[in-house]
């Protein structure tokens, strides 16, 4: 009987402790494999870059067979988006930049020229004006952006 069976069978789909997880593709899965062992609150402390995730979860379900890569890659992509590192674009040198938001090196460097030229941002609005950034990709990242 594997984690996700007992999982679905004894927690019913519901995260074991009161803290919810936020709405999004994914969720269940991560309140079905992921809480048999570890508590909401744990959960929703922790924040990584995509890389970061994918090592996570790689280690926490290797010994478990009945998890199938989709299923995987699924849990990583909902956390990637509900707890992505938390990264200061006023601050933050483009090699960071680069690998928290998973830009293209060019962008990030953009980024940091267009901030030593016009100042720190103030709203993710301002950062969408950089010239060549992808509005969505800067969008995709919104719950990890600092402005302060």
């Amino acid at each position: 009987m594997g984690v996700k069976f007992l999982a679905l069978a004894f927690l019913g789909g519901v995260a074991v402790s009161g803290q919810s997880l936020p709405e999004g593709p994914g969720k269940e899965l991560v309140e079905a494999i992921c809480t048999v062992c570890h508590s909401t609150e744990r959960i929703t402390q922790q924040h990584m870059t995509k890389l970061e995730w994918q090592g996570k979860v790689l280690e926490m379900l290797q010994e478990d067979p009945d998890v199938t890569q989709k299923e995987r890659d699924a849990i990583v992509d909902y956390l990637v988006r509900s707890f992505p590192k938390r990264i200061n674009v006023n601050t933050a040198a483009a090699k960071e930049l680069q690998e928290a938001m998973e830009l293209p090196a060019t962008d990030a460097d953009a980024i940091v020229r267009y901030r030593d030229k016009k100042g720190s941002f103030k709203t993710i609005e301002e950062l969408k004006k950089v010239p060549g950034l992808d509005p969505e990709k800067i969008e995709a990242y919104r719950a990890g952006l600092d402005f302060q």
